[in-house]
């Protein structure tokens, strides 16, 4: 449940939103792409939600989730018996060249590029830890989005991975705005411009990292 929540991303800025466990974090990246209502029965909400300025409550979702992705690693269970180039596939259409120079450099980009040497026919329930988060990360690119929206993705990697995770994002900075949710501030927290902290579906910080440090310098965060 989120209450009184009020919040402007700039374009072209990474935005960290943390917080613990129900803290709203997930439900605040669903409403930007309306699939809070996709998951439950009845909601009941006021206010608005802008995009460049227009207001995207009554948006084509097709439309809107083309222009924001909207990245959650609980998506990929639900097609986990698909091949890696069925789900390009499926992102892409039916002639998309899996092996051209954009797809090879992309692939290389995001240290997965040896998905190629497995094959594309890899089943994705047969991907693991990082390799399936930058996976999925692939995947909302070839969307060609604006807004890229990580839910939580690197929260359950090793501190290795979640390294490598950060710094493909960090790849991203320049070309995309950036939201993303975590319970693991340190893995973002180099690389965001603003960071909002939750609680209870409430936001109880909006700030930069360096108004953050003196508000909570003196607690455990």
């Amino acid at each position: 449940m989120l209450e009184d929540i009020s919040l402007k991303v700039e374009e072209k800025s990474v935005v960290l939103i943390y917080g613990p466990r129900s803290s709203g974090k997930s439900a605040l990246l669903r409403s930007i792409v309306h699939l809070n209502e996709e998951l439950f029965d009845s909601l009941d909400f006021k206010g608005d939600i802008f995009f460049h300025g227009q207001s995207i409550i009554n948006a084509d979702r097709k439309f809107l989730r083309r222009k924001i992705a909207y990245v959650d690693t609980s998506f990929i269970e639900s097609l986990s018996s698909l091949t890696v180039n069925q789900m390009i596939t499926l992102v892409k259409g039916r002639n998309v060249d899996l092996y051209s120079d954009e797809m090879v450099n992309l692939l290389k980009q995001l240290g997965v590029i040896d998905l190629l040497k497995a094959g594309m026919h890899t089943y994705v329930e047969d991907l693991h830890g990082n390799t399936r988060v930058l996976f999925l990360l692939m995947l909302a690119i070839l969307r060609e989005p604006e807004v890229i929206a990580l839910d939580c993705i690197v929260d359950h990697l090793d501190d290795e991975a979640a390294l490598n995770v950060q710094n493909v994002v960090l790849s991203l900075k320049q070309k995309y705005t950036l939201i993303l949710a975590t319970r693991k501030m340190p893995n973002f927290l180099p690389i965001s411009d603003k960071i909002i902290m939750m609680k209870n579906g409430k936001i109880e910080f909006e700030g930069t990292k360096k108004e953050m440090v003196f508000k909570f310098s003196n607690s455990n965060i």
